[in-house]
């Protein structure tokens, strides 16, 4: 195994749910799909938070063959400058007789960290996939970094942009830079290891550990508590279906900077015998498996992992439709649709869901059988040792 391409997949961090998510979760997936006859899999989890879902992920990811580790402590603020520069030390420290074939980054801090560490390290190339719905962020740093950054130097210098959805490769192909470069991004789509959603754990045990009446309905959803994934929209719309339909329950699974205020929003709309805050958990599969619907309220999303995820465990889906998410959920066929921001137009969506259970059924078949298959990451990883290949081929 001495000629196998060594990869340096960089993300923010494996504190998932808390408060990290998709882009990191890709991370760890893609790391422990490929082909290690192949490949040499090394993922830098930037940021270490410090927090118990970093050991679930460590042991996975040690088990599985990957070596794993973290370049520097988190801390927010202007401290996390000089933290993040040691961090570049560390991980060049780490490679000094080793060098790296490929540096990968699923994230912006990440290829920030491949543009400065590509020499260090001497990597034949960089690639960077880019899974966000919006890089960077709502804030004015973020807008001044998407112009800076996203717009001119990442078409520049990375050999290779990916996108997860045929919205993100539009965005990428029309940004001026990459067409002064006369650069193409590459479709590959975003995905989900399909074993880790086989039938596991009980529905019917995971409602009672969280003390949900086992004939009540039950409409959740799962992920970061942050602003644009709409938790405050979800809130609003749940105050709606509990004026037609008092009896369901709202279970939310996650953690992030919005959790103390999505709380104090449930008590004040007195939610607070509805909803249920799960905070961040590993054991998806079952938790999906005791919803009788999943919703993603987000504002804006890449390509979203956790509809793949409901769906393959077989759960009916209603979500924002919005870039991205409109490629998994075709409405009325494999889920429904509400306008993004629209509480009215959300809680239509879940009112009309809970009042068909066998269109529920219907759509949940379908997206099983007809989306799911096209999105294993198994393949997904097969692509990209394809263009491993081609950027270190001699």
């Amino acid at each position: 195994m001495g000629d196998r391409t060594r990869v340096l997949i960089i993300v923010a961090g494996i504190a998932i749910g808390e408060p990290l998510g998709g882009a990191e979760r890709f991370g760890i997936e893609l790391a422990r799909n490929l082909d290690q006859n192949k490949i040499e899999p090394i993922l830098c989890a930037f940021w270490h938070h410090g927090v118990p879902s970093e050991r679930y992920w460590v042991d996975s990811l040690t088990k599985a063959g990957v070596e794993v580790f973290f370049a520097a402590e988190w801390e927010r603020g202007p401290g996390g400058l000089v933290k993040y520069a040691n961090g570049l030390g560390n991980i060049t420290a780490r490679f000094q007789d080793r060098p790296v074939d490929v540096i990968h980054s699923t994230i912006q801090i990440g290829s920030i960290a491949a543009l400065l560490l590509k020499r260090p390290l001497h990597a034949q190339a960089r690639i960077r996939t880019a899974l966000a719905g919006k890089e960077w962020g709502g804030t004015l740093l973020g807008f001044l970094c998407r112009q800076v950054f996203t717009q001119w130097v990442f078409p520049a210098v990375f050999d290779v942009e990916v996108g997860v959805s045929r919205a993100k490769i539009s965005d990428l192909d029309h940004r001026l830079g990459a067409r002064l470069a006369r650069k193409k991004a590459r479709l590959i789509y975003n995905g989900i290891s399909l074993d880790q959603f086989v039938e596991s754990g009980s529905a019917v045990d995971k409602r009672l550990e969280l003390g949900l009446p086992l004939d009540a309905l039950v409409v959740g959803s799962i992920g970061r508590l942050q602003k644009e994934k709409g938790y405050s929209i979800f809130l609003d719309a749940a105050a709606i279906v509990k004026t037609q339909m008092p009896c369901v329950k709202f279970p939310i699974v996650g953690d992030g900077k919005q959790a103390a205020y999505l709380r104090q929003k449930a008590d004040r709309l007195g939610l607070s015998d509805i909803v249920l805050f799960v905070g961040a958990r590993q054991d998806v599969a079952p938790l999906f498996r005791m919803m009788d619907l999943f919703v993603l309220p987000s504002l804006w999303e890449g390509l979203p992992t956790v509809v793949m995820e409901g769906m393959a465990c077989g759960v009916p889906i209603v979500a924002t439709d919005i870039p991205g998410t409109r490629e998994l959920v075709a409405a009325g066929q494999t889920g429904w649709l509400a306008k993004p921001g629209d509480p009215e137009s959300l809680a239509a969506c879940i009112l009309e869901a809970l009042s068909n259970p066998a269109k529920r059924k219907r759509v949940a078949t379908t997206a099983l059988r007809e989306v799911v298959p096209h999105f294993s990451m198994q393949g997904i990883a097969d692509q990209y040792e394809q263009v491993y290949s081609e950027l270190t081929r001699a």
